[in-house]
């Protein structure tokens, strides 16, 4: 044991420590009622077997994607890297490659953003109690300015993400809802219309579901308040949602429920910061009170592959419904304040602390909370990757010193990872007859064509070096 932490301390405290908040009783992310944050025994979460597998490199961004302030954590974990950075050349007096070292771990930091935002990774999925249909009221496509996919990725992210339909809700046009609709006449998804529109003098967004007709396009007389938005999206046969209404202070929703507003968001991904318990216990007894309906919303546009919301309606025989008719019984569920009968789902911890402290020490509440959080399978995961790939740097050290001695080490190792990464992912297609990780999933495919294209570089530059150096030296 000591031998092994004189030799690798860096490896020995990892494990140690990662083992040691896998032991601790501190529970894991699940399905929670958005509104009171109850354990939804009922509904079961469909979790890749590929997470599981390669959880070093898909849980860190899953975890990500449910913090409630990535603002300001993102804020927080580039400061601490840009610390430990400067604390780096300090200490090994390499005053004149800190600026070097700046830059490079820029880089770094901008290309793990990237890939938390644009690896599509595998989607969780819900399978949902029985006579439940789970819908997704909040989307979007590049028919809104702030959209990146188009109305067929829209449909199919809905479908793998688990959703049975959807209402596309565009900013001030339904033009991605019309494509959608176009689409799925060839297909069983089933996509319905929406849109999203504001009003004069009120700083919340509305949400009109199931309309016929745009209600707020830029014209001379759209409605100036929310009554009379309200009346608009009934007269087109839908139903009027308040979203992300926590973002502006404290809200009277007795006063929008009289103005015509029949549901209200009270989760939506897009935006994820925290409601208090405070504003989750209103609108739930305001829910209990009214019948109002509370919803969960992915809010998608496309940004990050992502969502950790559904909402549940009760609706027996669903699977059997056509479109029109799910859509108006849908809307009908909303406007007739059938509240008991919708059920607002988020993959969430519920126990985090968000404080102050949360973001000052950013990086040891994440390092807690993602590891004593982890499934057995995922800590096996983590625990397997540590010590194949700190082994395969270790002998890689070893050939390195015998051919390439006092050269660079990391660089070249990327060449011999990726061709492991690669063996690997074509050894279980075929061992598995290529149906568990079919050609079409891309998440290996994208960070091992990333590696190869950079490892090929890297390895031509050290063909070109051992050449050129053999040959300088005659042999």
């Amino acid at each position: 044991m000591k031998a092994i932490l004189k030799r690798h301390p860096f490896l020995f405290l990892f494990l140690a420590a990662i083992t040691l908040l896998e032991l601790l009783p501190a529970g894991t992310f699940g399905l929670l009622n958005a509104a009171t944050y109850a354990p939804l025994h009922n509904f079961r979460l469909v979790v890749p077997k590929i997470d599981r597998i390669f959880a070093p490199f898909i849980g860190i961004p899953v975890y990500l994607s449910t913090n409630h302030y990535i603002r300001q954590e993102s804020i927080a974990l580039f400061s601490w890297g840009l610390l430990f950075v400067v604390m780096f050349a300090v200490l090994k007096r390499r005053f004149a490659k800190l600026p070097v070292y700046i830059i490079g771990y820029m880089i770094g930091f901008s290309l793990f953003v990237v890939y938390v935002l644009f690896t599509p990774f595998p989607l969780l999925s819900v399978a949902p109690a029985k006579n439940y249909c789970l819908v997704d009221p909040h989307s979007h496509t590049f028919y809104s300015h702030d959209g990146l996919v188009s109305p067929g990725q829209n449909m199919a992210w809905h479908e793998q993400q688990g959703f049975s339909a959807w209402f596309v809700t565009e900013h001030y046009n339904i033009q991605g809802g019309i494509a959608e609709q176009d689409l799925a006449m060839m297909t069983p998804f089933k996509s319905m219309i929406g849109e999203e529109v504001r009003v004069k003098n009120d700083p919340h967004y509305f949400l009109a579901l199931g309309i016929t007709g745009s209600v707020a396009g830029w014209c001379p007389d759209c409605p100036s308040t929310v009554r009379g938005l309200a009346q608009r999206v009934h007269s087109r046969g839908g139903a009027l949602v308040l979203a992300l209404w926590w973002l502006h202070g404290p809200v009277d929703l007795d006063h929008y429920l009289k103005d015509g507003v029949d549901a209200f968001e009270i989760a939506n991904a897009g935006h994820k910061q925290l409601l208090t318990r405070q504003i989750r216990a209103q609108a739930e007894q305001f829910s209990q009170e009214h019948g109002t309906p509370l919803l969960a919303s992915s809010d998608w546009h496309g940004w990050g592959n992502f969502a950790s919301t559904w909402t549940a309606f009760y609706i027996p025989g669903y699977e059997d419904y056509s479109l029109p008719r799910l859509q108006s019984t849908i809307v009908s569920m909303l406007r007739d304040k059938q509240g008991s009968r919708i059920i607002p789902i988020v993959y969430d911890y519920p126990r985090q602390y968000w404080g102050a402290a949360r973001f000052i020490f950013a990086p040891l509440f994440d390092f807690y909370y993602y590891f004593s959080t982890l499934s057995f399978a995922a800590y096996v995961s983590w625990v397997l990757w540590t010590l194949v790939l700190w082994s395969a740097y270790a002998v890689y050290r070893k050939v390195h010193e015998l051919f390439f001695k006092g050269k660079p080490v990391l660089l070249p190792f990327i060449c011999f990872v990726s061709a492991g990464l690669m063996s690997l992912f074509y050894a279980v297609r075929m061992l598995t007859r290529f149906t568990f990780i079919p050609v079409e999933n891309t998440l290996l495919l994208t960070v091992i064509s990333i590696v190869l294209f950079y490892s090929f570089g890297v390895l031509l530059l050290v063909v070109l070096w051992f050449y050129f150096s053999t040959v300088r030296k005659g042999v």
